[in-house]
């Protein structure tokens, strides 16, 4: 019974030496504990967090995959009805589009914001003004190819311009970037939609595929309010972005059919 009682006796004995110790040697013995007699704890402990991650993951892709095996059921069978009736009408079957996985770089460089670099170039199919797309939405465009990286810009830039319609085509127009006064205060504007055709905040916009540079249907966001209106003539709106840049990291390019060029650009030296 005193020997039980000594042990809780002892840590607390040793735990008070310890608060008042220099902030040095407090460091020094706790890396030393870690690696000796805590060791074989932190490495179990590491081994569930890993294994709960793995969990994780696994769940959320069962979840996407059941979710694309439902898309890709019901696709098929639209599918087989525009095969009939591009066969009825004798429409030419359409190209089908061609995405790269990439990774998207930053240089976090000041004035260099909305500027990112992917690792993939013209070897891999990367095509210039090709759409750079998540699984949410449209984030910008490619701007300069080479072998084996891309520059392009996200939807905050200045130059960057996108034909959008609703969802039902109804209604049409450009969005285009706003500058802020901050980063944080860049939006997107959509203009040139006719005076009579009024948005209800929330509507989605997509891509309308004009001009070729952006396939029909990439979502761009949601109408949230009344931007500017000129009486008898348009209306332009804010709105919500479906991609948010700085949250991306990984993203698909539009690319073209993989080829060999006989002469593929230098890049720029730095």
């Amino acid at each position: 019974m005193r020997r039980d009682f000594l042990v809780p006796l002892g840590f607390v004995l040793a735990s008070l030496i310890f608060l008042v110790l220099p902030s040095g040697t407090q460091r020094s013995i706790g890396h030393m504990v870690r690696s000796s007699v805590l060791m074989p704890f932190i490495r179990i402990n590491e081994t569930v967090t890993r294994g709960r991650a793995r969990a994780q993951d696994f769940d959320i892709l069962r979840n996407q995959m059941d979710s694309l095996l439902t898309f890709a059921a019901a696709q098929s069978t639209l599918a087989e009805e525009n095969t009939q009736l591009r066969g009825l009408l004798s429409l030419r079957n359409r190209e089908p589009s061609r995405f790269v996985a990439t990774t998207i770089i930053r240089s976090g460089t000041s004035g260099a914001e909305n500027v990112f670099q992917v690792d993939a170039g013209s070897e891999a199919g990367v095509l210039r003004f090709g759409p750079v797309m998540t699984e949410v939405g449209l984030l910008g465009q490619i701007q300069e190819v080479y072998s084996h990286r891309a520059l392009g810009f996200d939807w905050s830039h200045r130059e960057f311009r996108v034909s959008a319609m609703t969802v039902d085509g109804r209604i049409h127009g450009l969005v285009q970037s706003q500058p802020g006064t901050f980063r944080e205060q860049d939006r997107m504007v959509l203009r040139g939609t006719a005076y009579l055709s009024e948005l209800e905040v929330g509507t989605e916009l997509v891509t309308s595929g004009r001009g070729g540079t952006y396939p029909r249907g990439i979502r761009i966001g949601w109408v949230s309010e009344v931007a500017e209106t000129l009486a008898g003539w348009s209306h332009s709106y804010y709105v919500d972005p479906a991609v948010y840049p700085g949250q991306v990291t990984h993203a698909l390019v539009g690319a073209g059919p993989i080829r060999s060029f006989p002469f593929e650009p230098e890049e720029p030296s730095r």
